[in-house]
């Protein structure tokens, strides 16, 4: 893999695991889905960020749902439910704190929430353990 691309997914890699140490630390910000984009890019770029994040006692419940998903390609419905709320909760402050004139922000803001809920509603739920 050329350098460029291999440092690339790790600045992508480094970023989602920062966003996920937020989500488990404040409640409302999911760390199961930026836990996912992390791995994803970690498993393309390095070994060793990937055990590392996999090792992180932080991320011991998220990971449950992570390892879920690679084992069965669901999600459960709770962490649909945050991330989804998440994303639109962030456009709705968005646009709550600059009003609503167009900017390339709010569409890529836009964008992403609706990226976010099309997965979250294309990914299969996973079945309630009892």
């Amino acid at each position: 893999m050329p350098l460029f691309a291999r440092a690339v997914y790790i600045v992508v890699g480094l970023s989602s695991v920062g966003l996920a140490t937020l989500g488990a630390l404040l409640p409302g910000l999911p760390t199961t889905v930026f836990l996912l984009v992390a791995l994803w890019a970690f498993s393309r770029s390095s070994d060793r960020l990937h055990g590392w994040v996999k090792r992180m006692p932080l991320f011991r419940e998220a990971l449950v749902h992570v390892e879920r998903y690679h084992a069965d390609r669901s999600i459960s419905r709770g962490v649909k439910l945050v991330a989804v709320s998440c994303a639109w909760f962030s456009v709705a402050l968005f646009f709550v704190s600059r009003g609503l004139e167009p900017s390339l922000t709010a569409v890529i803001l836009v964008t992403l929430a609706m990226a976010c809920t099309i997965f979250m509603a294309l990914t299969r739920t996973a079945a309630e353990r009892r």
